[in-house]
């Protein structure tokens, strides 16, 4: 019986101390990365080509690149190294000039007057992120994200001869493709430098597509 009793013991405290370093090596598992974290910041928007927002006979040479704007993103862990990012961006540009407007009242007379366009551009995105996570305060990242864009532009020019108005809205599929690099500052605070590749397919687009590429600057909360 003696010995019965100290099999048993030790068979209990050998169980036990599974149980106990399986704990501990969840928890460790756990605190490797965050499951949650968050980033914010700014934003410019570029565009590879130098291609104008028509409105008709009218227009003034305005495209969607801005360097107004900013980003959010919520990315949840599921490793280590994979996470799922819901992303929003939202960009904003006022531009003035003047340009020729042609107007029929029946006899046709062109004028140069002053205009002002306003620009939109916001996407509603989402896919995975992938992180190389390291022991280092660098942390390199990638994305390849999908979802809807929405631009819209407002054109208008009020006299002295003529006042017109011009506006244009669309949605369509969007993208972006790139990633960028982690700064670690503290335990829930690293800063985000990233770019991507933004293409959004505009139905009423001449050209059917719009090469924009992102550029953002922040702080990822863990």
């Amino acid at each position: 019986m003696r010995v019965l009793s100290i099999g048993l013991t030790r068979a209990f405290f050998c169980c036990a101390l599974l149980m106990v370093a399986n704990s501990i090596a969840r928890a460790q598992n756990q605190a490797d990365y965050p499951k949650i974290e968050v980033f914010a910041g700014f934003s410019a928007l570029g565009e590879s080509e130098k291609r104008t927002i028509s409105f008709g006979t009218f227009g003034g040479g305005a495209g969607y690149a801005t360097p107004a704007g900013f980003e959010t993103s919520v990315i949840r862990n599921f490793t280590k190294h994979v996470g799922l990012k819901g992303d929003f961006s939202a960009h904003f540009k006022n531009d003035t000039g003047r340009t020729a407007v042609i107007g029929c009242t029946p006899v046709c007379t062109t004028v140069t007057q002053d205009f002002q366009i306003k620009t939109r551009v916001y996407n509603f995105l989402v896919g995975p992120e992938f992180r190389a996570r390291n022991r280092t305060r660098f942390t390199p990242f990638a994305h390849v994200l999908a979802g809807v864009a929405h631009t819209s532009a407002n054109f208008t020019t009020t006299g002295p001869t003529f006042n017109v108005i011009g506006k244009r809205s669309d949605n369509g599929f969007a993208m972006a493709m790139g990633g960028g690099l982690d700064i670690r500052a503290s335990k829930r605070v690293s800063f985000r430098a990233q770019m991507d590749y933004n293409p959004i397919f505009i139905g009423s687009d001449n050209k059917g597509s719009r090469d924009l590429a992102r550029v953002s600057l922040g702080v990822l909360f863990h």
